[in-house]
């Protein structure tokens, strides 16, 4: 399962590069190599700007948040305010409901004194004071009468005064609060255009980042695009050196070795058994003429040791193991084909096993890996298949 695992995470991620629009042309990976530097360049620019730019449209999110609080806490004061003044003129609406109860009071008092004057007249208070019995007596009733209209005389002056000062305080009260009230919807009002300018802020932070998650993706697929081009360009000089190699000891890399011919075998798990058990070698190390996991595999050399695991004696090269099993069309590939090569030089000189949508494992430059043979530079290098491995 853990091979399987690998295998469905690798492959899935060459379906992922592989979908990659509009791929770089070249004439050599060379020049490939030099456009995707350009394009990863371009990228990490972009970013670097989009960064710039979030840090910008974020402090700026901030100082408004910073802002829309300090009007709703200068709001919330001029609230507080305004009730107290509503308060205030609460309480001296009370205080004057009281005077004026009082007043009114006083005044069907002063109502029935007047009354009793125009009645009586002049000459019937007169006639109380001349009914005094004596000097003490009329002194005593003359002084009565003359608090009588000295009271009601000062009750009249003291309650115009009061209601005067009411109404100047209630005045004063009114307009301190429309005043507040003016002001209280003047805040409220540029608290709500703050309120939406931070909105805007936020929303643009939101489209920059995603922006910027964007052309990251897109750097993070050119990276990935570079460090393979990369592998194949090691790949050729590789196999330049091998050419090279094989020139010098006067062997024919294209010659036909016959090697021993087997038909397809079955295996117990069939071809899924042999990916799951191929993928566990994944990361070991390339090594020219390597057969073993320790110090590690050159092509055939890996292909021959996984198939020996499973009863199916492979020969030891790529060439000869091009004549062993079955050969089969591109069309008609299943998982655990042989997928052979020709890179270096003439004939079979690279082998991976197929492992299904275009992907195959191999032991290359960059060690035992899942690759896209769909990809720019195994694509043309296509060569053929062997089906060792029966129904």
């Amino acid at each position: 399962m853990r091979g399987l695992k690998r295998f469905l995470a690798v492959a899935l991620s060459s379906f992922v590069v592989a979908s990659v629009p509009a791929p770089v042309r070249a004439d050599n990976l060379h020049d490939q190599l030099n456009q995707y530097q350009q394009q990863a360049q371009d990228l990490n620019s972009q970013l670097l700007v989009q960064k710039q730019q979030v840090t910008s449209a974020s402090n700026q999110a901030l100082a408004l948040q910073q802002s829309v609080q300090t009007l709703k806490n200068s709001v919330a004061a001029y609230q507080r305010s305004l009730n107290e003044q509503q308060k205030a003129l609460d309480e001296l609406q009370a205080q004057q409901q009281k005077l004026e109860e009082q007043r009114q009071k006083d005044a069907e008092a002063l109502s029935g004194f007047l009354r009793g004057s125009y009645e009586n007249g002049v000459a019937g208070y007169i006639e109380v004071v001349v009914q005094a019995s004596s000097l003490a007596d009329f002194l005593d009733r003359v002084e009565q009468v003359r608090a009588i209209y000295s009271t009601y005389s000062k009750l009249l002056s003291d309650l115009a005064v009061l209601n005067q000062n009411l109404l100047q305080q209630k005045s004063l009260v009114e307009k301190k609060k429309a005043e507040l009230q003016i002001t209280l919807e003047e805040k409220q009002q540029t608290q709500q255009s703050m309120q939406q300018a931070l909105e805007k802020q936020q929303a643009l932070v939101s489209q920059l980042t995603a922006k910027q998650k964007e052309t990251l993706k897109k750097a993070q697929t050119v990276q990935s695009e570079i460090d393979r081009v990369q592998q194949l360009i090691e790949q050729e000089e590789l196999e330049a050196r091998l050419a090279e190699q094989d020139r010098r000891n006067g062997v024919d890399s294209g010659s036909t070795n016959t090697g021993k011919f087997t038909a397809p075998v079955k295996v117990t798990g069939g071809a899924a058994a042999i990916l799951n058990y191929a993928g566990q070698f994944v990361g070991t190390p390339y090594v020219w003429g390597g057969t073993t996991p320790k110090p590690g595999f050159d092509c055939s050399g890996f292909t021959q040791y996984v198939f020996n695991h499973f009863g199916i004696a492979l020969n030891r090269t790529s060439q000869s193991q091009y004549l062993q099993g079955m050969a089969v069309s591109r069309s008609d590939l299943q998982p655990g084909d042989l997928v052979f090569f020709q890179t270096y030089a003439r004939g079979a000189t690279h082998v991976g096993i197929y492992a299904g949508n275009d992907v195959m494992i191999d032991s290359s430059s960059g060690g035992v890996v899942y690759e896209n043979m769909a990809n720019s530079y195994w694509a043309p290098r296509y060569l053929g298949a062997r089906r060792v491995v029966a129904k």
